[in-house]
């Protein structure tokens, strides 16, 4: 039935099977939007006394985008609209858009309780029905900013959690030196120095593992048993003995002159 049909019977208070609704507005709602839902009898009056309640305080689940085949938001709808009160009390009980062009959207806010759904389009408060199928998801709870959660694809959380502490051993065994508590590096792989290796302590000084074990398997350390081993005194460069020797020969000659002038 075509809009204008249904804009004449709206003065009779009518019930239409079907009407159109390819021209929103033109033949808005006229009556009480929150006494509109006392209309749907199927549902029960505890229902409609939450959503009128609702309705009155504007407390609406979502506001949703009507196209010609979709009606979307956060939750998921089914496209068809229902039971939708035109003028001042008609009413039709099924609704069609299909002149609707594809880029055409009208707004309308849905009130939800107990699986039953009412929309009112804000173009023209015709109050009516549409059915959710799905509620909207529920947001993801916030997690924890850690090793494990900013890890790359494909990489291992757990083993970078899993890094040793400060006092811990090397091979895992308690009171065990650290090659960063020894020498203030940190532990990665390009700084570990090969099996067997000095461990520079710093001064000139270098730690000597026992030669029976390498760096990986040091043994407890007793007392005393961390021995340093001085480094031989700096041998001068040509330059440094060319420069004594030239100045060895100036006092000389000076020497030899002062005497000559006595």
């Amino acid at each position: 039935m075509s809009m204008l049909a249904a804009i004449a019977l709206a003065a009779s208070g009518a019930t239409l099977p079907q009407c159109s609704w390819d021209r929103p507005g033109v033949n808005p709602f006229m009556g009480d939007v929150v006494a509109a839902v006392d209309r749907y009898q199927d549902i029960p009056a505890a229902t409609r006394a939450k959503l009128k309640q609702r309705m009155q305080a504007r407390q609406y689940d979502e506001m949703v985008t009507i196209t010609r085949d979709a009606i979307q938001g956060q939750a998921r709808y089914g496209a068809q609209i229902r039971d939708m009160h035109f003028g001042k009390s008609s009413f039709c009980n099924t609704v069609v858009r299909t002149g609707w062009t594809e880029k055409m959207q009208e707004r309308g806010l849905v009130y939800c309780e107990d699986g039953h759904c009412i929309l009112v389009p804000t173009v023209c408060r015709n109050v009516s029905r549409i059915t959710r199928e799905a509620p909207a998801r529920a947001a993801a709870p916030a997690t924890a900013s850690n090793v494990a959660s900013s890890a790359r694809a494909g990489e291992d959380p757990q083993g970078l959690l899993e890094m040793e502490p400060t006092g811990a051993g090397v091979a895992g065994g308690g009171g065990e030196p650290t090659f960063a508590q020894i020498s203030g590096v940190p532990v990665t792989g390009a700084s570990l120095p090969p099996t067997g290796a000095g461990i520079p302590v710093g001064g000139g000084s270098i730690l000597q593992p026992p030669p029976s074990a390498g760096f990986g398997g040091i043994p407890p350390l007793p007392p005393g048993a961390i021995t340093t081993v001085t480094p031989p005194p700096p041998v001068p460069e040509p330059g440094t003995w060319a420069m004594m020797l030239a100045g060895l020969v100036g006092l000389a000659f000076w020497a030899r002159r002062r005497q000559s002038q006595a």
